[in-house]
């Protein structure tokens, strides 16, 4: 895993599978394609958020109903590098770029089966915040939450989950 990977878009064109400590597969569907035969651009969004969520959801014990804070998206980019349609099978990676008291910095890279150019990076930025007060919490991220995020920067996760997207 790159220690520091830089975040221009010459940086980002040189992405590899290896700078994502957790990846997951997503077989296209022919409803993802646009008019113009390629992936459709919300779909580059769809897979970013999934892979986060699943991140969370099976790390660092998220819920969307009762866990006591949410995650709110307050920032989304995505930079394109190379087109992909159905029929294919994709591999999303995931890292996490900074950790602050209450904020995290996602980066996903896109790849195709057969292919090492990554073909897009995207990801967001979340604030946590507590459910009821909508504020972020004074004391920050909960330590377990935040000991599974750094894994994210440091590549610690096993490197790839038998999950599908």
């Amino acid at each position: 895993m790159t220690e520091s990977l830089g975040l221009d878009l010459a940086a980002k064109k040189q992405r590899q599978r290896k700078d994502y400590a957790y990846r997951l597969d997503y077989r296209t569907r022919w409803a993802d394609n646009d008019m113009f035969h390629h992936l459709n651009n919300p779909i580059y969004g769809v897979l970013i958020d999934s892979i986060i969520n699943d991140y969370l959801f099976k790390h660092c014990g998220y819920n969307t109903h009762s866990y006591p804070r949410t995650a709110l998206v307050a920032s989304t980019y995505c930079d394109y590098f190379g087109s992909v349609a159905y029929p294919s099978m994709l591999e999303v990676g995931l890292r996490v770029v900074k950790l602050g008291k209450n904020s995290v910095m996602y980066e996903c890279g896109i790849f195709e089966e057969g292919s090492e150019q990554v073909k897009a990076v995207g990801g967001f930025v979340q604030i946590w915040v507590d459910r009821k007060s909508n504020r972020p919490p004074p004391e920050g991220l909960e330590l377990q939450v935040r000991s599974e995020l750094e894994k994210l920067m440091a590549g610690t996760v096993e490197a790839k989950s038998a999950a599908k997207l």
